[in-house]
C-alpha cells in the first residue's frame, strides 16, 4: 500500500508540542482525504472517506516496522505503527527534505570523516571549487552536495537527528 501526504502545509511558528500541519492524504494515488494537526500536543484529525482511512491504518500497523518510546514509564516497550504515526513520519521526511534543499542551495554540506557530524561552508555559487578545497584538508570526508539525492539525505537526517 502506498500511502502519500500531499499539498502539505506546515506552520512552524504554531508547532508547540507537534507540528501544526494539515495535507491531503493519498492511498495508493486516490485522495481518501485530509488529515491534521493544530500543533498543541494532540491527535491528528482526519476528514474523509473513514473505512478508507481504517484500512489504511490496519495495514500500517501489520507492515510498518515498530517503535520505541526510549523514554517513560517503559522506553523498551515495543509500539504498533499506526496511520498517525506514518503521517507524522511521512511529514518529517518532507521538512527535512525542505530544510535540506534550502541549506544546499546556498552551501556545501560535508563531514569531516566517516561520521555524521555536519557542517556547512558557503559555496557563493561555486559548489565544485567550495567542495574541492573541503576535499583537500578532509580527504576522508563526505560532501552531500555532490552525492545522489537519497544517499545525501540519508547522512543529512542522521547529522540532524543525532
Amino acid at each position: 500500500m502506498k500511502i502519500e501526504l500531499k499539498a502539505i502545509k506546515h506552520s512552524e511558528f504554531a508547532s508547540q508540542e507537534t507540528n501544526c500541519y494539515q495535507a491531503n492524504l493519498y492511498v495508493d494515488g486516490k485522495k481518501i482525504g485530509i488529515v491534521s494537526n493544530d500543533g498543541h500536543g494532540g491527535c491528528d484529525a482526519f476528514h474523509g472517506d473513514d473505512e478508507a482511512f481504517a484500512r489504511a491504518n490496519a495495514w500500517c500497523r501489520a507492515n510498518l516496522p515498530k517503535w520505541k518510546m526510549g523514554f517513560g514509564p517503559n522506553p523498551e516497550e515495543e509500539r504498533e505503527t499506526d496511520l498517525e504515526m506514518h503521517c507524522a513520519s511521512l511529514l518529517n521526511d518532507h521538512l527535512m527534505k525542505k530544510d535540506y534543499t534550502r541549506l544546499v542551495s546556498t552551501k556545501v554540506l560535508f563531514t569531516k570523516t566517516k561520521g555524521h557530524v555536519l557542517y556547512e561552508i558557503k559555496h557563493h555559487g561555486q559548489v565544485d571549487l567550495t567542495a574541492a578545497q573541503i576535499r583537500e584538508q578532509h580527504p576522508d570526508g563526505t560532501i552531500l552536495n555532490l552525492l545522489p539525492p537519497e544517499e545525501a539525505l540519508a547522512i543529512f537526517r542522521a547529522g540532524m537527528t543525532g
